[in-house]
């Protein structure tokens, strides 16, 4: 399953990058945060904003996407227990759905 990343504005996280809990969270900014990367300029800009806690932390991770539209989904990922696939999975469905507002708006 592919992200629709154009849809994306803004990727928000925290997490405890030695914790297994956050494995999708580091994932999924690897897969966000890459050199093809839109300039601040570019209307596919996506704004990353990365809380990076110690090691010792004991904070769940979570993390908030930001979607044209205004519309945002925030994962409790070390609550919910979520594997990176489920995270995926849930962002794409949310980013279908702003697609298809987009194109039913236009």
């Amino acid at each position: 399953m592919t992200i629709p990343l154009q849809t994306i504005t803004s990727f928000r996280t925290t997490f405890n990058p030695f914790s297994p809990l956050s494995r999708p969270c580091r994932l999924l900014l690897s897969l966000v945060q890459n050199p093809t990367t839109a300039p601040v300029s570019s209307a596919a800009h996506i704004d990353i904003k990365v809380n990076r806690l110690p090691r010792t932390s004991t904070q769940l991770p979570e993390m908030t996407v930001g979607f044209k539209g205004g519309k945002e989904l925030k994962l409790e990922v070390g609550k919910r227990q979520l594997k990176v696939g489920d995270v995926i999975e849930e962002i794409a469905r949310v980013a279908r759905g702003v697609e298809r507002e987009q194109s039913l708006n236009s």
